[in-house]
């Protein structure tokens, strides 16, 4: 059974003058153990679906299900404590700025009523984990960034959850410290089975942490599957504009025909394109091309310009295909 199930989930926002459907019918199943991204651009409604989870905003309708239990059917206390087994890392960290790290990472352990000697105890442990006992009787203001948001991690750590929620946890800090984020969350995940749950804008953050991805599109949503899967063949709109857009590439010739391959293993160290070349006598203009880790894999990928004859064409597609390459379009919508 799914720990976490979302089930034709819709949220929306009555003002004044308008009404703003932020989700609609969302469904969803999130597996123990699981790091699950859920990738949006900005306004796609995937910070209101994070909230849902957790009931921080009441959906309008549908079910929200952790560890088997329906969200809309609990009591105010029933909700408060199973919230003690959801805790939430922002983007901005939301720190007390009054309290030290110490102080900041006892907040929550203090509010569900632990004994002082079980609070201090596991403060030790958390400051290990995290690598900040030498900075636990600093204040927020004297933390970087990146430190602040592992003050942030100690704390959701400190009622030992069962689910991690991360709303843009990244995105205020620079590459360097993202990616030792990521990997602390990595490891917590490894090492203590929590489930990952991961609210971003960043493709790169899904590709270098996440076993699954949900990717939703003005509030609905576009595909779900394994990072791997909907990295090498996206099938919406929505999920190539977010895969070609993280690639860097600068792609300034639409008019033509264009594909995508993507080659994986040992087929990544071959000289596809040279062979292409010469066995078919036929040449290609490489706009672009690089190769990335997806879900601890090696993947390559190249965006081809094609020649301008269709029976030319035709034969590039077929002798890639041929090669076991993934071959798709490349359409203006998706730049």
């Amino acid at each position: 059974m799914p720990l976490i199930e979302l089930k034709n989930l819709t949220k929306t926002f009555k003002g004044k003058t308008q009404t703003v459907q932020a989700l609609k019918d969302i469904s969803l199943s999130i597996n123990q153990g699981d790091i699950f991204g859920i990738i949006g651009m900005s306004g796609a409604g995937k910070s209101t679906l994070v909230r849902c989870i957790n009931f921080l905003e009441r959906p309008t309708s549908g079910s929200v299900i952790i560890d088997g239990r329906d969200l809309s059917t609990l009591s105010p206390k029933d909700l408060r404590q199973l919230r003690q087994q959801v805790s939430m890392i922002f983007q901005h960290f939301n720190l007390l700025q009054q309290r030290d790290v110490r102080g900041n990472i006892a907040f929550a352990m203090e509010i569900a009523g632990m004994k002082r000697e079980q609070i201090d105890t596991r403060i030790d442990e958390l400051l290990e984990i995290v690598g900040l006992t030498e900075r636990q009787h600093n204040y927020p203001s004297q933390l970087s960034g990146g430190q602040q948001q592992r003050v942030a991690i100690a704390r959701a750590l400190a009622t030992n959850p069962k689910i991690i929620l991360c709303d843009e946890a990244t995105s205020a800090l620079d590459p360097t410290t993202t990616t030792a984020i990521l990997n602390l969350l990595r490891d917590i995940n490894r090492k203590m089975g929590i489930t990952v749950v991961i609210i971003t804008h960043e493709m790169s953050v899904v590709e270098s942490i996440c076993s699954h991805v949900a990717i939703v599109d003005d509030g609905r949503l576009a595909e779900c599957g394994t990072v791997e899967s909907v990295f090498s063949h996206p099938k919406s709109p929505a999920a190539k504009k977010l895969i070609y857009r993280s690639s860097g590439a600068d792609i300034g010739m639409v008019g033509d025909r264009m594909i995508r391959i993507v080659f994986e293993g040992s087929s990544s160290k071959e000289p596809i394109i040279a062979d292409l070349i010469t066995q078919c006598h036929v040449a290609v203009n490489i706009l672009f091309a690089n190769t990335r880790v997806v879900s601890g894999k090696i993947f390559g990928q190249m965006i081809l310009q094609l020649p301008k004859d269709p029976l030319q064409q035709e034969k590039v597609i077929y002798y890639l295909q041929n090669k076991n390459l993934r071959v798709e379009e490349v359409t203006e919508d998706a730049l």
